[in-house]
């Protein structure tokens, strides 16, 4: 009897801990989502550049995150990629109209390590162009 209590308790821990995962993530978004955005949200901004949608929509992605290390105290902040080719820092998105891009991606460190190659130790802004 004792061995069907323990057993009783230890499922109802893993379904409790189950239910109170998923009730964490709103209704219909996934932490892709929240790397991914599309023309239909960077249009709904009314912004023409997409550094000024990102303030609106994403505004995380646009932080740096400190130096990178103990030696260098700039701050360090993910760099823009479009078509696999670096092409600046946080500032060229000043240059980049809304218009001209079908969908815009933030790779966090490791798996901007991963697509890119050394060198973004902040993430990537990747731009995909219409």
């Amino acid at each position: 009897m004792k061995i069907r209590s323990l057993l009783f308790c230890a499922i109802s821990t893993v379904v409790v801990a189950s239910v109170a995962g998923c009730a964490m993530t709103p209704a219909g978004t996934t932490s892709a989502d929240r790397n991914r955005l599309g023309a239909d949200e960077l249009n709904a901004t009314n912004s023409q550049m997409v550094y000024e949608a990102l303030e609106l929509l994403r505004p995380e992605w646009l932080r740096g995150r400190g130096p990178v290390s103990l030696t260098d105290a700039a701050e360090a902040r993910p760099n823009v990629y479009m078509n696999g080719t670096r092409m600046g820092d946080l500032d060229y998105l000043r240059e980049v109209y809304i218009t001209d891009v079908a969908e815009l991606r933030y790779w966090p460190a490791g798996e901007a390590g991963a697509r890119f190659g050394m060198g973004n130790p902040r993430g990537v802004i990747e731009i995909i162009r219409r």
